[in-house]
């Protein structure tokens, strides 16, 4: 897993992510305050983009795309018994997002299987 490095509290943001065989991810990430969370749309290729995921702690928050990518997102919590509704939730590390490789991706389809 690789952790996705300087998320800031500001509202709007956007990263490029670069997998392990050099490939981008687009992500741009913002706060809504009115629905108190962190929302997400991802970019891969040019053709895949899934638009305003809404960031929840989960093991992989693509994993319905889990055929068509070679990565998932992952978000995880660290000390908070909550899902990530602040917007400093992510600049103060009591989230982390992940990005899973294809051999993480894969163990986490066949947990769910089995």
């Amino acid at each position: 897993m690789q952790q996705i490095q300087q998320i800031s509290s500001a509202p709007q943001q956007q990263q490029i992510v670069i997998l392990t065989d050099g490939t981008q991810i687009g992500l741009q990430l913002y706060y809504s305050q009115q629905q108190y969370g962190w929302f997400a749309t991802v970019s891969y290729g040019s053709s895949f983009i899934v638009n305003n995921i809404r960031l929840c702690v989960s093991p992989n928050l693509l994993y319905q795309w889990k055929n068509l990518l070679p990565f998932g997102i992952g978000c995880f919590i660290t000390t908070a018994n909550r899902e990530p509704t602040q917007i400093t939730d992510f600049s103060s590390n009591l989230f982390q997002l992940y990005v899973l490789d294809s051999a993480e991706v894969a163990t986490y389809s066949k947990y769910l299987s089995s």
